[in-house]
């Protein structure tokens, strides 16, 4: 079973690139806090993943506790769980909030925005990554700001994950090429809209946001804890591939722990270690964002939704997800259905 593309496939990540953007110095803004921030982006959505790509001329990113970092022309820039940071000429200068001077389109086109003093350019095509599911696990091990830069022919991924960990920096071998190739294409298309474009550009940020995600995979490593190094940990990663593939199964620890070749206490506490939850509450968890998935369709009955996710009865299957996430299945796919055919898409 390949978990990460079964999340991303329930969860439905969807790209839009937002706007183009010309600064000149001297200039400063700051992002929109990411508190409630998703809904008011895309309708709908409970999860938004910022990318900017540097088109031409440098500026320095801040995000968090870190110091100031620079970016430069070809450098894209990766904030998984869209929080606030500062765009700016000069690190010494009070930013604006990016509200204050953005107003977004309301045809949905790729919006221009210019704004600074008149001097050096910085250029930019910015974009999110939206989902109608947050899986938690995912984002919340993803780095707070991902840079990723093509230097003398190699891609570089520095990663800076907050939580008073230091930043990291890796190379990649044998991606450079594919990658600026991508990058070139998707600002190609950004830069001049024509029709269908819109569904390129989304396939092509979804496409380099999952590209992303598997560099990050491959570099995640045990000692830093987090979903992303549980996929990593043979066992773990082992547990984890038998509960996505048959979720519906009466899953207990003594059986996964016993799949994973390891003792039940052993296995229990490096779950926990690792994932952050139990096993059992983990696939609580992923059940009910297969419930979502299948109540946003809304082909299949409450009855049958409930055998598909491993309940007995549509009445066991009610009180779960009222417990887990707020309110009634059949209240929640209303609310769902209560979007306009706009805001659904």
């Amino acid at each position: 079973m390949d978990v990460l593309s079964e999340v991303l496939r329930v969860i439905r990540l969807s790209g839009v690139v937002y706007f183009r953007g010309l600064f000149t110095g001297p200039w400063s803004i700051i992002s929109s806090s990411p508190y409630g921030l998703p809904a008011k982006m895309k309708p709908g959505a409970e999860s938004i993943t910022f990318f900017h790509i540097v088109t031409a001329g440098n500026c320095f990113i801040g995000c968090g506790k870190y110091p100031p970092v620079e970016i430069q022309k070809g450098d894209v820039i990766v904030l998984a769980r869209a929080d606030q940071h500062v765009l700016t000429s000069d690190p010494n200068l009070k930013p604006i909030p990016i509200k204050d001077i953005f107003v977004p389109p309301a045809d949905g086109q790729i919006a221009a925005l210019e704004y600074g003093g008149g001097g050096d350019e910085t250029r930019f095509i910015c974009g999110y990554l939206h989902s109608d599911q947050r899986f938690g696990p995912l984002m919340d091990a993803m780095p707070a700001l991902l840079c990723v830069r093509v230097r003398t022919g190699a891609l570089i991924l520095e990663s800076f994950p907050g939580k008073e960990r230091p930043a990291t920096s890796t190379t990649l071998e044998q991606k450079a090429d594919w990658w600026q190739a991508a990058i070139a294409h998707l600002i190609s298309e950004a830069s001049a809209p024509a029709r269908g474009n819109r569904a390129v550009l989304a396939r092509l940020s979804e496409l380099l946001f999952m590209e992303v995600l598997q560099w990050q995979l491959a570099v995640t490593e045990h000692a830093h804890g987090g979903w992303l190094a549980g996929l990593n940990d043979p066992q773990i990663g082992r547990a984890l591939s038998l509960l996505h593939a048959d979720p519906a199964r009466a899953w207990t620890v003594e059986e996964l722990a016993q799949r994973a070749a390891t003792s039940r206490s052993a296995f229990a506490k490096r779950f926990v270690n690792l994932v952050g939850d139990t096993p059992m509450q983990y696939l609580t968890n992923w059940r009910m964002h297969l419930a979502r998935h299948f109540l946003a369709d809304k082909k299949l009955s409450l009855a049958e939704i409930a055998i598909r996710i491993g309940y007995d009865s549509e009445a066991t299957f009610n009180r779960a997800f009222r417990r887990e996430v707020g309110s009634p299945p059949a209240k929640w796919r209303q609310a769902k259905a209560a979007l306009s055919p706009r805001q659904a898409r």
